[in-house]
């Protein structure tokens, strides 16, 4: 028998589209979201079944957790779930729509205190709804949102939910898109914000300007005692570094943070990158 026979292909699903056949298209993608789904499924199952009992405190799902539709399992489950405590789903490819779906059960959860979804695509739509879960969320303390191509929409965002948040401790922005009025929006909000203890924003394109207002904002804030801050700029830039080492802050340099990466990479990711 001809290898893959009785599966429908792309190409054999978009020849039936362009020939009028949109029903045989629109089942095409019904089998490939309901195959995702499954997937998810099968890699949640366990976990899945630990919420539902509220029988687990921690889940690393690193690297593991289905993408958006394995967010959006794990959502559902923490509408109801009242043991866990900390959730990391780094590396797992979560869009605006997983994000948008963890948002939703985050406004009524009231056990998870830390949420790690750093290397994923969120982008501005999915952080603005996490914001505004910051805003109604008591129990959270911690959110590792680094790389996940945020901008200055999310980061404005993120930082009017900072204006009345009183209990997020450390946020992590580091390797995003935010740009200079993204800073000024979080300067802002850190002049008013007595709770944050770390913040994270190196390498995000701020320029020295952004720098610059967030280093006289972080001197403001008398509860930070973490800020991480390498602007993607040319040379040492320092301004920005006398004004930081003024309040104990410090710049990292660019061999830190890439040592960190490499720390931080699962070994599934680091064989792609090599490969």
């Amino acid at each position: 028998a001809r290898a893959g026979a009785g599966r429908p292909s792309v190409v054999a699903a978009a020849a039936a589209a362009a020939d009028g056949g949109i029903g045989a298209m629109g089942d095409y993608c019904s089998v490939a979201e309901d195959a995702k789904v499954a997937r998810a499924k099968l890699l949640l199952g366990e976990p899945l079944d630990e919420l539902s009992k509220n029988a687990v405190e921690t889940l690393d799902l690193m690297g593991r957790g289905g993408g958006d539709e394995g967010a959006m399992l794990l959502a559902s489950a923490l509408h109801i779930n009242a043991s866990l405590r900390q959730l990391n789903l780094r590396w797992n490819n979560i869009s605006e729509r997983g994000a948008e779906a963890l948002a939703l059960a985050l406004r009524g959860n009231t056990t998870l205190t830390s949420l790690d979804l750093y290397c994923n695509s969120i982008k501005d739509s999915g952080a603005t709804a996490i914001a505004k879960a910051l805003s109604e969320n008591s129990p959270l303390q911690m959110l590792d949102l680094g790389w996940n191509n945020i901008g200055d929409r999310g980061a404005g965002a993120l930082a009017s939910a900072l204006k009345a948040n009183r209990v997020l401790r450390g946020l992590g922005l580091e390797r995003n898109a935010i740009e200079l009025r993204g800073a000024e929006a979080i300067a802002a909000a850190l002049r008013t914000n007595r709770s944050l203890a770390s913040l994270q924003l190196a390498r995000n394109p701020v320029g020295e300007a952004g720098a610059v207002v967030l280093a006289e904002a972080a001197q403001l804030c008398w509860s930070l005692t973490t800020f991480d801050l390498m602007p993607q700029m040319t040379g040492r830039c320092s301004t920005v570094r006398s004004r930081l080492s003024l309040s104990g802050f410090s710049i990292r340099e660019e061999e830190d943070l890439n040592q960190e990466f490499n720390v931080a990479l699962p070994a599934a990711a680091a064989a792609m990158a090599v490969s």
